[in-house]
């Protein structure tokens, strides 16, 4: 017998147990019969009795109820098969009931939970503007949260006065270390919304720093002293991200069915998503992408670059 079964019949027990303790009509008015009438004052004293019991078997009851539906819960969740064939647990007035008491609901809510179990695969089309680089572009689904990566950490190096590598695609919760291989200082730092920060300035033989990024989104980088320093990563909620095909194509693998927002971005190009539904068969997206003006950037104080002397 399953741990879900014998959990289950064991309230069973329980529940049978309580319900006889409640004495029944019939049994009441034998009483009467064999004792004689009682008095009014009598009478009254008794079923104030009666139903003070009632109400403690009742809560006591609906305690053990709560528990089981419970239990089933966490069934389910360690995925201890179905609970569809679980004995029923009785009511105080003898009839079973089920841990839900609505079948229909219960139906409803089996269903969504095996729809969030399946996946699918998204495939699409990128189509880029004249002289993009597809292999600088990605593709993620968006609205699927996989939480915080633990333990996962990238490098970033500052060498020769620039980032290697100047792009980097990562989960959220990554760490990303920037280790400084010039003699000289440098100041790494980004503006981006939900993922700013400053490393302050350091150089080749001083430990390296870091930061951990935990917002989805596009993260610029730059250093405070070098205006021609720049690196970008792209911070992804969850492994379902791709890099698109030299022919503009892609695919994710592993896309729960459902209405999914799709993200596809590439440094330069204007970040561009679109809603679609995933079903059982699969999903399929397209993508005209459009350049984005360059700008220059201020410093860490928002103001100007000024020369600045190594």
């Amino acid at each position: 017998m399953s741990n879900g079964k014998k959990i289950a019949a064991g309230l069973l027990v329980a529940g049978t147990a309580v319900a006889l303790l409640i004495p029944g009509p019939a049994a009441r008015a034998q009483g009467g019969a064999d004792e004689g009438a009682p008095t009014r004052a009598e009478f009254n004293k008794l079923q104030a009795e009666v139903r003070e019991q009632k109400q403690l078997l009742l809560q006591t009851l609906q305690a053990e109820q709560q528990r089981y539906e419970m239990l089933l819960k966490i069934i389910r969740a360690q995925g201890g098969g179905s609970v569809e064939n679980l004995p029923a647990l009785p009511s105080l007035d003898g009839n079973a009931s089920t841990a839900a008491e609505k079948p229909a609901a219960r139906s409803r809510s089996s269903a969504a939970a095996e729809a969030a179990r399946r996946t699918a695969a998204l495939e699409g089309k990128i189509q880029l503007p004249p002289g993009a680089r597809s292999a600088d572009v990605y593709v993620y689904v968006e609205n699927v949260k996989a939480g915080h990566v633990k333990g996962k950490s990238i490098e970033i190096k500052q060498e020769n006065k620039q980032f290697a590598p100047r792009l980097a695609v990562v989960q959220a919760g990554t760490n990303v270390v920037f280790p400084n291989f010039d003699a000289i200082y440098h100041n790494v730092f980004s503006m981006s919304p939900h993922n700013s920060f400053d490393l302050g300035s350091y150089r080749a033989g001083d430990k390296p720093r870091s930061v951990t990024l935990t917002t989805p989104g596009v993260v610029e980088i730059f250093c405070n002293m070098h205006q021609k320093m720049s690196a970008d990563v792209l911070v992804v909620p969850s492994p379902l991200y791709t890099k698109v095909r030299a022919d503009g194509t892609f695919r994710i693998e592993n896309v729960p069915v459902g209405m999914r927002k799709v993200v596809a971005w590439s440094p330069g190009i204007k970040a561009a998503q679109q809603r679609v539904e995933v079903t059982a068969a699969g999903g399929e997206v397209s993508f005209a992408l459009e350049r984005e003006e360059a700008r220059a950037h201020a410093n860490k104080l928002g103001q100007a670059y000024g020369s600045y002397r190594e």
